[in-house]
């Protein structure tokens, strides 16, 4: 065996899909650029563009050493004796060393992308208009609705404690652990004693096999299975919006954002529970108006393109409203700052609502749906309106079938979770050879960072939808 030429194949297939990361870095940062309002390439776009390649390459570099390390386990070790290896410390290290070099970058990436989801404007839309004087409007639901949002931001598709736990049986009690000795057998051993040394590789070779595999399955049966059967959250939360007559407006970027239509059909829902159970019932029978934005239409889900004249006026409203929350904690006149804190929760509100019911002739929109390509890159051409005479886009909505809203949730980035999940695992097993302890870390880290998220998208959450943090839990 020629360490020599393994290593520079390693090199190569890093370089050349690094070279594929740089250009997928450039098309991602193209769309935040168009979307962020920027007209000149500054420092904060260098530095979206040196985090989304930071992502990319740390996924590359886990790939690649994923792959040599199972390419070994499955194919060299059959090959594995003695006296037909020289020192294959260097390759080891190497790869030992990608480790580090991948947790480092992938790490990153997910401190960036919990920053950009806890930085998104969110803002509740109330429809409920039963009430003469609108400041007896409940305000129980909007807090619900809110509870339940703060309660997904961290939801997943795969639990990290289940996974690691069938990680630790396989590799432990089932003893795949076994097959990493340095031998060239592929039999499981019963007893540890059996197994005097681990060769490095072999064990993030099939440290990352069962880690995918039982990632893989429990993802299948997630989608295939629970989420079909016995709950959908995402798809709960969007019932919960139209049930508590709540619609959620969502800006990710500058210029773009999420909208999700919970006006409910039947006028108002802040009424006693026999209405409730005969509203549910009309809908089930179809004897009144559907949830949808549009006539006769179910889509409730939208990805928002908003021009510069829409964004200005938000801004405006939301400086009026926020400069009220930010120093409600050294006013005296609490009677004064909260009825200038409603005023100005009301006149977002009211301009929002008037918004989607096309009240307002300065702000209109249309929805259409995404072209084919659009979807692809995930990205809306939009086109200039024709009735614009300065050259500003119109404001439009994308049904979002494929529920790219969930961008804004760790649902959504449940790639990137796994792969970072995945890395600390090898990463922490590469160092100290001990599955048990890189499980049991890779536990405590992703607790850690979950919390964090947690803390930081209430706190974001509070402060966006003068929802006081305490109400929320």
């Amino acid at each position: 065996m020629d360490i020599a030429s393994q290593t520079l194949n390693v090199y190569v297939a890093v370089g050349v899909l690094s070279g594929l990361g740089f250009i997928i870095a450039l098309i991602r940062t193209w769309k935040w650029f168009l979307r962020s309002g920027k007209e000149i390439i500054d420092l904060g776009t260098i530095g979206i563009f040196t985090f989304h390649l930071i992502g990319i390459i740390g996924t590359v570099i886990l790939l690649v050493t994923a792959g040599a390390s199972v390419w070994w386990l499955l194919i060299i070790k059959k090959q594995y004796e003695n006296s037909s290896y020289g020192d294959i410390s260097s390759f080891e290290n190497l790869l030992k060393f990608f480790l580090i070099i991948s947790f480092v970058l992938k790490t990153i990436d997910i401190i960036h992308l919990i920053v950009r989801q806890t930085r998104i404007e969110i803002f509740f839309m109330d429809w409920e208009r039963t009430k003469i004087d609108y400041h007896k409007i409940s305000v129980w639901r909007t807090n619900f609705v809110a509870n339940e949002f703060n309660e997904i931001q961290t939801y997943r598709r795969i639990n990290v404690t289940l996974k690691l736990f069938f990680v630790l049986f396989f590799l432990k009690v089932v003893n795949l652990e076994s097959l990493s000795c340095v031998n060239n057998e592929f039999t499981l051993s019963t007893s540890p004693t059996n197994c005097t040394e681990y060769n490095p590789i072999f064990r993030t070779g099939i440290g990352f096999i069962t880690l995918s595999g039982t990632s893989i399955i429990q993802y299948l049966a997630f989608t295939l299975f629970y989420q079909r059967i016995i709950a959908d959250k995402i798809i709960n939360f969007i019932d919960l919006c139209s049930v508590s007559n709540i619609s959620v407006f969502i800006l990710d970027q500058y210029y773009h954002g999420y909208y999700i239509h919970g006006r409910s059909p039947h006028g108002k829902t802040d009424v006693n529970i026999k209405e409730i159970i005969m509203n549910l019932h009309r809908e089930e029978n179809q004897t009144i108006g559907t949830r949808g934005l549009q006539d006769n239409s179910d889509e409730q889900i939208f990805i928002m393109k908003i021009n510069r004249n829409f964004r200005k006026q938000y801004e405006l409203l939301f400086r009026n409203y926020y400069s009220y929350i930010g120093p409600r904690k050294t006013r005296e006149d609490t009677e004064r700052y909260t009825d200038m804190l409603l005023q100005s929760y009301q006149n977002l509100n009211g301009f929002l609502c008037a918004f989607i019911d096309h009240s307002l002739a300065s702000y209109k929109y249309f929805i259409r749906n995404r072209y084919f390509l659009e979807k692809i890159f995930n990205y809306e051409f939009q086109a200039r309106a024709s009735t614009e005479l300065d050259g500003i886009t119109d404001n439009i909505l994308y049904p979002d079938n494929e529920k790219t809203f969930t961008k804004t949730l760790f649902y959504g980035e449940e790639s990137s979770l796994f792969i970072w999940n995945i890395v600390t695992f090898l990463f922490i097993d590469a160092l100290a050879s001990n599955y048990i302890l890189a499980t049991v870390i890779t536990y405590i880290l992703n607790s850690i960072f979950t919390g964090i998220r947690k803390s930081f998208g209430r706190r974001n959450l509070s402060r966006k939808t003068l929802i006081p943090r305490n109400f929320l839990i």
